[in-house]
């Protein structure tokens, strides 16, 4: 488990254990990990504006009725993580996919209703160069994912470079007239825009 994901459980675990504290013993032991371990993931957690309180011979608990402080975001700011959360909702795997519908939620309860239907009516990506999704390149990777075919794929970076990437075709998801493919490259999810891709050959 990756130190990110443990510190959400650790908030999620004390929430179950409110308004009761938690030793660091225990939690350590929920988590197979070291004492020392959990005094720098609650140092990082109270550090980050979690409530969290602690005693010696009481343990740590979250203080009630009370919350993280309120965020402040710059519109251009709210546009990025609305993006970004939906970007990942309509592509990533099922359990981060998950997580950014509840990133949206959470960020549309912030900014309000009149705000989240002027986010909505954006696109989601815009596109900043003339490219668009060849058909034979939509076809081709078609057929990889009907075929389970694994695909090598020639495509323009950011940097407007070549780059390569071999990977196992996943899905293609469409987000205006873009797509998003979706490749498996070493069990780790990548994600090309499709107007961006040079060149495709098929790997049975």
């Amino acid at each position: 488990m990756s130190r990110a994901r443990r510190l959400v459980d650790i908030v999620r675990t004390l929430k179950a254990a409110a308004p009761g504290s938690l030793t660091a013993q225990q939690i350590a032991d929920r988590f197979s990990v070291s004492e020392r371990t959990i005094y720098r993931d609650m140092a990082k957690l109270i550090d980050s504006g979690v409530p969290i309180e602690g005693e010696a011979g009481l343990g740590y608990w979250l203080a009630p009725d009370d919350g993280p402080p309120p965020i402040s975001l710059t519109w251009r700011q709210a546009q990025i993580l609305w993006r970004g959360a939906r970007l990942i909702a309509l592509t990533a795997d099922e359990e981060a996919a998950g997580d950014a519908v509840h990133a949206q939620d959470a960020l549309a309860k912030m900014l309000g209703d009149q705000r989240v239907r002027r986010l909505e009516s954006h696109p989601l990506l815009s596109l900043t160069d003339k490219l668009r999704p060849a058909a034979p390149v939509l076809a081709a990777f078609e057929r990889a994912i009907a075929n389970r075919f694994k695909v090598r794929i020639v495509y323009v970076d950011l940097d407007e470079a070549d780059q390569e990437v071999e990977g196992l075709a996943v899905s293609m998801t469409p987000i205006g007239e873009m797509r998003v493919l979706t490749l498996s490259v070493d069990d780790n999810l990548v994600h090309l825009r499709a107007e961006r891709i040079r060149r495709i050959k098929l790997r049975a």
